[in-house]
């Protein structure tokens, strides 16, 4: 089953590179069995490639041409998108008929099924009395990171308390002075929920 999807985005395609494109894929759906029905898409492409072509050829534009060409790009990309889209709804799974129209698809998702455990990972006083702060360094990939703590480090996972951040510090907020906790990290953003926790470390609370 195809895990990818042509790209609907042209925005950052560079200049010299979104004609020739427009016009390959306009190629390549010329007598394209697969889509009988894409004349309304592929009209208004070359629609909206002929008088970008044309602006673009200007050696020395006007601030008027400049700012007309960049109008003509965005409907040029709007109208590539359009028949990227109209394909990926038509053969979701299918990457030869994608790769019909010309169009490129998307690169696949780099997979990272088990991600590295945090780095630099310690616990500091809180800001205030009766909290801690828990530090530790986000790894490659990771979206976030999840702090466990507890007080009895014997009680299994689910029953630790749970604190996820994006970047930063985490405060330890559900203890209070002279109470030991103890603390571990592990990245969120893997391909499973299954993710590697640092060592367990564990700190009075000032």
């Amino acid at each position: 089953m195809a895990t990818r999807r042509l790209i609907t985005n042209f925005d950052n395609l560079p200049n010299m590179d979104i004609g020739p494109l427009a016009q390959n894929c306009l190629t390549n759906m010329a007598g394209n069995s697969r889509y009988p029905n894409a004349k309304p898409q592929t009209d208004a492409l070359q629609d909206a490639l002929t008088p970008y072509q044309t602006a673009a050829s200007v050696l020395h534009p006007t601030p008027t041409q400049t700012a007309e060409l960049a109008q003509l790009r965005v409907v040029l990309n709007q109208s590539l998108g359009a028949v990227a889209s109209m394909a990926n709804g038509l053969f979701p799974t299918d990457e030869a008929a994608l790769l019909s129209t010309g169009l490129p698809l998307s690169k696949e998702r780099e997979r990272h099924t088990v991600l590295e455990v945090p780095g630099k990972f310690q616990l500091t006083d809180g800001p205030q009395p009766g909290t801690l702060c828990a530090k530790a360094k986000r790894p490659p990939y990771a979206v976030a990171l999840k702090y466990l703590y507890t007080l009895d480090a014997t009680k299994p996972d689910n029953q630790w308390l749970t604190v996820v951040v994006r970047d930063g510090d985490a405060l330890l907020t559900a203890c209070k002075t002279a109470d030991r906790v103890y603390c571990k990290v592990a990245a969120v953003g893997g391909d499973t929920d299954q993710q590697p926790y640092t060592e367990v470390l564990s700190r009075l609370v000032q």
